[in-house]
């Protein structure tokens, strides 16, 4: 616990240093490049670093370890934390399901079910360990800081989400009508790294990635 409360600290410093990701009020002059270059630091590893918590009604195990995840769950909460580039608070819907390694349990019976004639029973076992295996996780949030006009709602299939940055992400959740979720995505870590020399990838990775 303490070390989350650290985590979230760091967290809450980037996030003024970066203005909390909003629009900043027209300045008086030109912002010093070395500003401007600290300010994109700390943006691209809000972008990389996702720490927040909730309290809402339902129950979520997760683990996400980069080219699958494992868990399954429904939640509806109110959750606080950083999202992207922003730090604040916003209501979330989320459902997941992904079984792996468990789901490979149905390849024996779809190979059984096959050579016994029982084709129904293998098809049927068959999608069980396809769709399990990868996964899929559905968010929808909302009204960031109040703001009604945030709103974001992403599919995950398997590995990848709508956009490439954050595909791929290790990390954790854990929710029964209180939790916390922690992930890293190594894209965005990669876009941080590389940006101290001054290569930035923001514009890839907002792309969508192909099916």
């Amino acid at each position: 616990m303490r070390s989350a409360t650290v985590a979230f600290a760091c967290l809450s410093l980037l996030a003024a240093l970066a203005g909390a990701g909003e629009p900043a009020p027209a300045p008086a002059g030109p912002i010093p490049a070395p500003l401007r270059y600290l300010r994109e630091r700390a943006l691209d590893l809000l972008d990389a670093v996702e720490l927040n918590v909730g309290a809402g009604r339902g129950a979520k195990l997760s683990v996400q370890y980069g080219l699958q995840f494992f868990g399954a769950g429904s939640v509806r909460s109110h959750r606080v934390g950083n999202i992207d580039r922003r730090v604040g608070r916003w209501r979330e819907l989320d459902t997941e399901l992904g079984l792996l390694p468990l789901s490979l349990l149905a390849w024996p019976v779809h190979y059984a079910a096959k050579a016994a004639g029982r084709r129904q029973l293998a098809a049927d076992a068959a999608f069980v360990a396809k769709d399990a295996s990868d996964g899929f996780e559905h968010l929808d949030r909302k009204e960031l800081n109040g703001d009604p006009v945030f709103l974001l709602k992403d599919t995950v299939t398997g590995p990848v989400h709508t956009r490439w940055g954050d595909s791929f992400p290790i990390g954790f959740e854990v929710h029964a009508l209180v939790g916390v979720r922690a992930r890293v995505r190594p894209l965005q870590l990669a876009d941080f790294l590389v940006g101290f020399v001054g290569v930035e990838l923001d514009p890839w990775l907002a792309t969508n990635p192909a099916r």
